[in-house]
């Protein structure tokens, strides 16, 4: 039953998988499983990663140095210490990391999608051809009953727009969710943690699962992980198995299982056994933190692999006489009155199962929530994922481990400066001891040296023969401090060589150097670490794509609720579980790094966009945001709406302009038609005079004073009258120029 590797055989009908076959499997896994803390295991090895991002000392390291040829020294006059050039390196780059732009795209997979995306192109194209007919008609004086509308797009035009804009319905819904449960599952919040993970052990794993019907998600300790995939597979979650061994408490492991635990096991969990020392495991290597806390804390150990399953695909008829496929489970008899075909296979299926304790074995069973491909029924993936740095044909390895030589040399060369300055001594003079004069003391004479500068001397003494030779310098200062110095400027500059974090990058500039010279040697740093960036982004792409599928089976029924954007608004979230659950999507992260310098170079253009008439709302949100696509579309929306105030404002002018010239030519025909009937009505008033003094009419002449006074006055009316209806015109066309500054106004300030 069992194989070279002690697994038990996989590919058994479901009637054999029996509780003993479950239980099996999960102990041979554990077993495959390598948790152990000796002295050179490799979990211990990753435990000291941390150890030397967090600047801990082991003397081990040191031993060769502090125990020379074999025997420890005591008393030295220096002390071996850490000096941390890791730390800043890693919080570094855990900073960026924060300020990057992360941004995604979600997009509908299915076979489906090209026969959607051309139904709506079509549909689009005839209802633009029909208005374009009502058009047609209503101008030709047929009463349609329909408005004629202004702008009707033409056939090529609609495909260009949905060559370019196009997005699938479903994967707006899909966008939506993922901005719905990234601050639900604290998603920035956790892959930071991850990322500081992969940069000290060069591990990043993480679960993702389904708790009360919502998409979860948790970042896992690599100390806790172990797993098996293919040498050619980056990412665990398409590897073999997965095993997850953890310790937590009684209420925990009761909150989880109290449905299938017996009374015995719960009040077993008052008081966990944990007597055996390879289920016994701690996380520091000098206290073991956790031995005083067994009455309250136990083992549990997550299993995930892969088991094969035996399924069949029925081919057969509908009512329609269409032929259909379906997966029908091993149980299924060929029925040959229904059934057209049946064929067998066998896939792979996930399963899942926990170890309490030791030897309490629950929920062995097929994985409830399955990752499968429509394409291909037996490709699944596990619920844990992770990757590691760099494991191609070599043991993996991390950033920090790449800096422990580093670490280890510029602390020793440390102990050794301290040790040199405190042997090295002032430069000191030499001086024969008779030299004090007779009658004076050592206080005296060394008095009189410091406080005039003069060494008084007795050459007559008695008895005394000097010897010049006697007097001298003796220099016991230590030539080496400065070398000492220069080797650990050396030692961090290849660090920094090989990690790219350069000085520039950290924000020492040199006062020598210039803004291109400091900006190049940021770039080309940036280079070196690009890498663990664009790795980790790929960790991340995957865990978005297993949020997005499961919670297409978690929201089976539906969703609804609220979500705060980036930009301070509120969202709803309105889940349509017949559309959305039986898509398939793919999940894309946009290189960070690319986007970063899109951005850097729009906020640069800031200032030049303010000149040219751009809204300060629209600069904020630059400055404001790290999406690039958001930016895009608001700065075209904000470019649409000035095009469309400048439109309207150049359509008043062009009325205005119309209007002037309108009056104008009405006021020329108004001066030229009353300077016709000026004229006229001298004539005739001319002529009827002439025929009144021929006729000595008097009361006629009177009557005809009196009519060209009245003509003058109604004339002057007239005159008065075309000049206020002028001004009436200037006004309307002032209030309306005033509105549409307004409207500019409001504009700039919504935006």
């Amino acid at each position: 039953m069992e194989s070279t590797t002690n697994i038990p055989r996989q590919a058994l009908p479901d009637s054999e998988k029996n509780q003993e076959w479950r239980e099996e499997t999960v102990e041979a896994y554990i077993k495959q499983a390598n948790f152990k803390l000796g002295a050179n295991s490799y979990r211990q090895w990753l435990l000291k990663l941390y150890d030397y991002y967090n600047g801990k000392i082991d003397n081990s390291d040191y031993s060769y140095v502090l125990e020379p040829y074999g025997k420890k020294r005591e008393n030295f006059p220096a002390e071996i210490r850490n000096y941390n050039i890791i730390k800043p390196s890693i919080d570094l780059l855990i900073g960026e990391k924060a300020k990057r732009p992360f941004n995604w795209n979600v997009i509908v997979t299915s076979p489906d999608v090209v026969t959607i995306k051309e139904h709506e192109k079509n549909e689009q194209v005839k209802e633009n051809l029909y208005q374009w007919f009502v058009n047609r008609l209503n101008e030709s004086g047929f009463q349609t009953g329909m408005e004629s509308e202004e702008e009707i797009e033409l056939p090529e035009e609609i495909e260009a727009m949905f060559e370019r804009n196009w997005k699938d319905n479903r994967a707006i819904m899909a966008q939506q969710a993922l901005n719905y449960l990234i601050p639900y599952l604290r998603w920035y919040n956790k892959t930071q943690k991850g990322w500081k993970d992969f940069l000290v052990s060069g591990y990043a794993f993480s679960i993702r699962d389904i708790n009360n019907n919502e998409p979860a998600y948790e970042i896992l300790n690599p100390l806790d992980v172990d797993f098996d995939k293919d040498p050619n597979t980056d990412f665990v979650e398409d590897g073999n198995w997965a095993v997850v061994r953890q310790l937590v408490s009684r209420s925990s492991v009761i909150d989880h299982f109290r449905k299938q635990l017996t009374q015995e096991q719960i009040e077993r969990l008052e008081s966990p056994r944990n007597t055996n020392r390879d289920v016994f495991f701690w996380y520091n290597q000098d206290e073991q933190i956790f031995h005083d806390e067994w009455d309250s804390y136990t083992e549990m150990v997550k299993v995930f692999w892969k088991s094969i399953r035996k399924i069949g695909f029925r081919t057969y008829e509908d009512e329609f006489g269409e032929v259909l496929e379906e997966v029908v489970d091993e149980n299924y008899e060929f029925n040959p009155e229904t059934d057209l075909d049946l064929e067998w296979d066998w896939i792979n299926e996930v399963w899942e199962g926990y170890r309490i304790d030791g030897d309490m074995y629950l929920e062995i069973q097929p994985y409830a929530h399955q990752r499968a491909s429509i394409d291909n029924p037996s490709k699944c993936k596990l619920p844990v994922n992770g990757r590691a740095y760099s494991d191609r044909n070599s043991s993996n390895i991390s950033l920090v481990e790449l800096g422990i030589p580093y670490q280890l040399s510029y602390n020793i060369y440390k102990y050794r400066l301290e040790n040199a300055i405190a042997k090295s001594k002032d430069i000191l003079a030499m001086m024969d001891i008779n030299m004090i004069p007779e009658g004076w003391d050592m206080d005296k004479f060394l008095y009189f040296v410091e406080a005039t500068g003069i060494a008084w001397v007795n050459y007559q003494k008695e008895g005394v023969q000097f010897n010049p030779q006697h007097q001298g310098v003796m220099d016991l200062s230590i030539k080496t401090i400065d070398q000492y110095v220069n080797l650990l400027r050396f030692i961090k500059e290849e660090w920094e060589y090989l990690s790219g974090i350069t000085r520039q990058r950290m924000g020492e500039m040199s006062p020598y150097e210039g803004k291109a010279t400091s900006q190049q040697a940021i770039v080309q740093s940036s280079h070196i670490t690009e890498d663990y960036f664009r790795k980790y982004a790929e960790f991340e792409e995957r865990d978005l794509q297993a949020i997005v599928d499961y919670s297409q089976l978690a929201w089976i029924d539906g969703k609804k609720g609220a979500y705060i954007t980036n930009d301070g608004l509120q969202e709803y979230l309105d889940i349509d579980p017949d559309t959305y659950t039986h898509a398939e999507f793919g999940v894309f992260v946009k290189d960070a790094s690319v986007e970063q310098e899109k951005l850097q170079q729009l906020k640069a253009l800031g200032q030049s966009m303010v000149q040219n008439g751009a809204p300060i709302s629209v600069i904020a949100d630059i400055i404001d945001s790290d999406n690039f696509i958001e930016i895009k579309d608001r700065i075209g929306k904000a470019e649409r709406m000035m095009q469309e105030l400048e439109e309207q404002a150049a359509q008043m002018e062009q009325e205005q302009q119309q209007m002037e010239m309108q009056e104008k030519q009405e006021d020329r025909q108004f001066e030229a038609d009353q300077n016709e009937r000026d004229r006229q009505n001298k004539i005739n008033i001319e002529l009827i005079k002439q025929q009144a003094k021929e006729d000595d009419n008097q009361e006629l002449l009177d009557s005809i004073e009196e009519f060209k006074v009245h003509m003058d006055a109604e004339l002057k009316q007239k005159e008065l009258n075309e000049k206020e209806r002028s001004n009436k015109a200037q006004e309307r066309l002032k209030d309306k120029e005033i509105s549409v500054k307004k409207q500019q106004a409001r504009q700039k300030k919504s935006d």
